[in-house]
């Protein structure tokens, strides 16, 4: 480019257009957070303060009591008398006690405990929501999940965005535990976050408008200035980047991002300046082009990659995890052991008569058989992991609950087992069995996850032998 021969006043223009510009965009990012963070972080102060008083009002132990005789006492209705009076005096949304469960069919479902109301609710719309009512169509599955992961946090309280067929609501939960530690409940402070977000976000809008507005205002006076003070040559290459600008706003097409040349010819800055605005705007479009590619080009390997994880570790035909899935837990298990912080079961389970129903039925019925076996483990061991490790034979990881209680699991699917089997008005291939062999980890004995395996197995193996010698 020609060396420039006589100053000019570009370089205030650009500096100043990209001042507006990133003045308007972090002052309008800076605006939202702040205002956002201000807010939740007063309400969390304030349902934090709700808790710990109401919290300082629950007897726990009659009130898990209630919970597990399903009879209210004098001080369940104390305390739900207080909740209402509490309903009554702040400016919260709903005020509850409530505990995921399971129901007859095995579904999660949503338990009330107790349900604060104002004395006008409970009058005129009372909720019918008595201790130990169980609620399946007021929570839905997604609901229940949040709260759960929620009430996994423990005993410290926890904040998230709740949106249900009661409203929208900004919720704090803290566990309740008996005597014994165990957790009967979690008691919740829901704030109706509607209006909160929404005067949030007039807030923000109302300053993005100001900020705009004033550098709309600036930047108007200054190519006034300019326009007054700058030469003909200025003014058509100032005609150019705004006609390009214009069509380059929100636009999506890279084609459309043309720039079109006044074919200034001054021999001076101005020239050089046009040259340069020329080829920044094929760069520009050479640019977004290859961003567009590149997007395209990430999307599908993410697609991809998704893709590969879910087909190396899941079983085709049961959509349990496989015998990949199955040699990454044992290096955690592994590690666990080494560490001294396993506490951990196996269970082994070969299904009886897969190959009489292959031959005899197809192996169509014979998958149909497979998947109905394991969908009948997945039901019972429906905590712990399982994993389809060979044709026929399933493994189960059983830690923590399920570990507690695997003689009583173990017993229930024994009894499903032999149920289906028994039962002469099914199908063939829906007429379930399997041998199975449990072994619990032996701290000191036992050196790796594969010593436990053995056991399992050899116990299973045990288990179809006498199942064969007793038919």
């Amino acid at each position: 480019m020609q060396k420039n021969k006589r100053p000019l006043r570009k370089s205030i223009f650009i500096g100043c257009s990209v001042f507006i510009v990133l003045l308007c965009f972090i002052l309008s990012i800076l605006t939202y957070r702040t205002y956002t963070a201000s807010l939740y972080s007063a309400y969390q102060e304030r349902m934090k303060d709700i808790i710990a008083y109401v919290e300082s009002h629950i007897d726990n132990d009659d009130l898990a009591e209630c919970v597990a005789t399903g009879v209210e006492s004098d001080r369940y209705y104390e305390l739900r008398d207080f909740m209402d009076g509490i309903m009554e005096d702040f400016d919260i949304h709903y005020l509850y006690i409530l505990m995921p469960v399971t129901d007859e069919n095995g579904q999660p479902v949503m338990m009330n405990i107790l349900s604060a109301d104002t004395a006008i609710g409970r009058e005129t719309e009372p909720d019918g929501l008595e201790l130990n009512t169980l609620m399946p169509d007021d929570y839905e599955q997604k609901d229940i999940l949040l709260y759960k992961k929620a009430m996994a946090v423990g005993h410290d309280i926890t904040y998230f965005k709740n949106v249900s067929i009661w409203g929208y609501d900004y919720t704090g939960l803290k566990n309740l535990y008996d005597k014994d530690g165990n957790c009967y409940g979690a008691l919740c402070v829901d704030v109706n976050v509607y209006e909160m977000e929404r005067e949030i976000r007039v807030h923000t809008i109302t300053n993005v408008i100001l900020i705009i507005v004033l550098g709309l205002l600036f930047i108007s006076l200054f190519l006034i200035w300019m326009n007054r003070n700058i030469t003909i040559p200025i003014s058509k290459l100032e005609k150019s980047v705004v006609s390009f600008a214009e069509r380059s706003h929100n636009q999506k097409d890279p084609g459309q991002l043309n720039y079109e040349d006044p074919h200034i010819h001054t021999h001076n800055e101005v020239e050089a300046l046009s040259d340069a605005i020329a080829q920044m705007s094929t760069d520009m479009r050479d640019y977004v082009r290859s961003i567009l590619d590149a997007e395209e080009t990430v999307k599908d390997m993410a697609s991809k990659v998704s893709h590969m994880d879910m087909v190396a570790y899941q079983d085709s035909l049961t959509h349990v995890k496989n015998k990949a899935w199955y040699d990454k837990i044992k290096e955690r298990v592994d590690s666990d052991i080494a560490s001294g912080k396993a506490v951990f079961a196996i269970l082994m389970s070969d299904l009886n008569n897969l190959k009489k129903v292959n031959d005899t039925y197809g192996h169509e019925h014979g998958n149909e058989y497979i998947t109905g076996a394991c969908h009948e483990i997945c039901v019972v061991f429906q905590h712990s992991p399982v994993f389809r490790i060979g044709g026929d034979e399933f493994v189960v990881l059983l830690e923590n609950s399920d570990f507690e209680h695997r003689e009583e699991l173990l017993a229930e699917l024994k009894a499903k087992f032999s149920e289906t089997y028994n039962d002469m008005s099914k199908e063939p291939w829906e007429r379930y069995s399997a041998a199975m062999g449990m072994a619990v980890y032996r701290p000191g004995e036992d050196i790796s996850m594969d010593d436990v395996f053995k056991r399992a197995d050899s116990l299973m193996y045990k288990d179809k032998l006498e199942s064969k010698m007793g038919r």
